[in-house]
């Protein structure tokens, strides 16, 4: 990635309006990532992805359309760009960690990696529609996913990229869409994960470390359409790109090579976490920082990817603390949650 800063991009209103300010405020790094990776598609499939969702979202289809609006873009590549790509994604990017402190209350954070040159464009965006809770996020641009996303109610995610073997259905509604719509009327851990299990949902698979305001924290192992739960409430938990759940450890798609990569990584925090386990914030941004052997913070090389940026949600503190690059370069900046 070769973003400096990240751009805030502030969008209220109904959902056309909201889709229409994200595309006119973030109409540059839209147009770069429809370019770079939005997947062509036959008109078969745009009409099935719209078909679902007029039937599960019509209010998130009304914002794409208002994302097309804005950016001066090509609908049926906005619609495209935010589901999943069937040709499946062999990725060994992220880590993910959760983290109960004393004082400041739940924790729960991410770096954000992709392979070096990926060149992906992110935005921090801060949304307050006219009916659902108001949230902040950092996403790619043009992304309607609610990943890596934290509600004005203090219900957080941050994610992983794992991937699924399992057969996933073509008809339903793609995880990250769906998150979309949970994150603006959700407001705990628990509450999310039941109703992420309301529907059938495809995608791509991934591991979402989930906490709230109230102190509950989960890991969702979202190999869709199967979804599990673990590591409730534990004091430190993490994600490597790997699914942990029993029946769930092989159900990635990664090659050996790549795997041996989360595996490191993986083995890396377990010692953190029997050694010398963050207590706080400040030991939490320490260990996002690290560069010991196979550490989360990445720099191409053997660990393959490269830190794009690193964010902290901390709902108790009221506030998204993100990292515009490898945070052993770009100190964290405070963002107060809407």
């Amino acid at each position: 990635m070769t973003q400096t800063e990240l751009k805030l991009v502030e969008c209220s209103g109904s959902p056309r309006e909201m889709g229409r300010q994200y595309g006119e405020q973030a109409k540059e790094e839209i147009r770069c990532n429809l370019a770079r990776f939005a997947p062509a598609q036959p008109e078969s499939m745009l009409h099935l992805m719209r078909r679902n969702l007029e039937k599960y979202a019509p209010e998130v289809l009304e914002e794409l359309n208002g994302i097309a609006e804005g950016s001066g873009s090509d609908p049926d590549a906005v619609l495209a760009y935010n589901h999943w790509e069937l040709a499946g994604d062999d990725a060994e990017r992220c880590t993910v960690m959760v983290l109960h402190t004393e004082n400041e209350g739940i924790l729960t954070a991410k770096n954000n990696d992709s392979p070096d040159g990926e060149d992906g464009r992110f935005v921090i965006r801060r949304g307050k529609s006219l009916h659902g809770i108001p949230f902040i996020q950092v996403t790619y641009a043009g992304s309607l996913s609610g990943l890596d996303m934290v509600n004005a109610e203090g219900l957080c995610n941050m994610h992983g990229s794992v991937g699924s073997r399992f057969a996933r259905p073509r008809s339903p509604l793609d995880i990250r869409l769906r998150l979309y719509q949970l994150m603006q009327t959700c407001r705990t851990a628990g509450e999310l994960a039941e109703d992420l299990r309301q529907i059938p949902l495809t995608g791509k698979g991934f591991s979402i470390g989930v906490s709230d305001r109230s102190g509950n924290s989960l890991f969702l192992d979202a190999a869709v359409p199967l979804i599990a739960e673990r590591a409730r409430n534990r004091k430190f938990a993490f994600s490597t790109n790997l699914y942990e759940a029993p029946g769930f450890e092989n159900a990635d798609m990664r090659n050996p090579a790549k795997r041996n990569v989360c595996l490191f990584r993986n083995g890396y925090l377990q010692w953190v976490s029997r050694t010398s386990p963050p207590e706080d914030l400040d030991g939490l941004e320490k260990l996002l920082s690290s560069h010991e052997p196979w550490a989360p913070c990445r720099h191409g090389g053997p660990h393959g990817s490269v830190t794009d940026w690193s964010a902290v949600a901390a709902p108790h503190l009221g506030k998204l603390l993100v990292s515009p690059g490898p945070p052993c370069r770009a100190p964290y900046r405070d963002y107060p949650l809407p």
